[in-house]
């Protein structure tokens, strides 16, 4: 950019002034653009003018709070009434927890233009999903203890996925008479 300036500057006979000047700024959300600046060189010396970069003052609290970034997960970090957490209700409406820390849920769509499928494909449509390592840390930042906890549901439908003997870590221990 300050190329281009240079050698805009030198290709130029006019004279020369002595500093850069960019537009007058209305308003702190106005930006100074640079095609209007004008390269002015100090002395008899137009071979390397002396250039001076403009100082513009924007305040950042004048800024409006729409123009801020915001946060793209809807954790409650501090309720209004007593401080606490919250957790993200889309999170219990389209997840469950199983006892062992995973997390599973269907597939999307699921119910959309069944019509229009296969039948093998509404077969997997109806199966169940586990979340992986980072999804399941993800989620379980999102909720509170209370989700976290196991519970026992009277006729639970996942109540064959809770126990995962399978693996050693989450092997239950047996029990010894």
């Amino acid at each position: 950019m300050l190329r281009s300036i240079i050698g805009n500057a030198l290709r130029s006979s006019v004279s020369y002034a002595t500093t850069i000047r960019p537009t007058t700024v209305a308003g702190p959300m106005q930006k100074c653009s640079f095609s209007s600046l004008q390269v002015k060189s100090a002395g008899n010396n137009p071979v390397f003018p002396k250039l001076s970069l403009p100082s513009i003052n924007v305040n950042i609290l004048q800024q409006p709070l729409a123009l801020q970034t915001q946060q793209s997960r809807s954790v409650t970090k501090f309720s209004l009434n007593k401080g606490k957490r919250k957790s993200v209700k889309a999170v219990i409406k389209r997840f469950r927890r199983l006892d062992w820390g995973a997390w599973i849920r269907t597939y999307t769509g699921r119910q959309k233009k069944l019509f229009s499928k296969s039948p093998e494909r509404r077969r997997r449509l109806r199966q169940h999903v586990f979340t992986n390592s980072t999804q399941s840390w993800l989620l379980d930042k999102m909720v509170t203890s209370y989700w976290r906890r196991p519970k026992n549901w009277v006729d639970d439908i996942y109540a064959p996925y809770h126990k995962r003997d399978e693996f050693f870590a989450t092997k239950s221990k047996p029990f010894k008479v």
